[in-house]
């Protein structure tokens, strides 16, 4: 899973034909998705020892290289932290 999350993180990053404004939106799509993994496993009876990591550092660091601070912006707005 954090294969195809790179691969589709590094095809946002090098699409020249857009905006960093629209990077950094899909990022945050992105990132919201992986908390909500990360968050349903931990609560969730059904936690997998095998687990496949969300891709929430991975989408962190884009969200750095493109100048958005992921934990002042995401995690204040947040009413659930992990």
């Amino acid at each position: 899973m954090t294969n195809r999350i790179d691969e589709r993180i590094a095809a946002i990053l090098n699409d020249s034909s857009r905006s960093s404004e629209d990077k950094i939106a899909e990022l945050l799509g992105m990132r919201a998705d992986a908390r909500a993994l990360e968050r349903a496993a931990t609560e969730g009876p059904m936690v997998s020892e095998n687990r496949t990591p969300s891709g929430l550092r991975e989408i962190d660091l884009a969200l750095e290289k493109l100048g958005h601070d992921t934990l002042q912006d995401a995690d204040e707005t947040s009413p659930a932290t992990l």
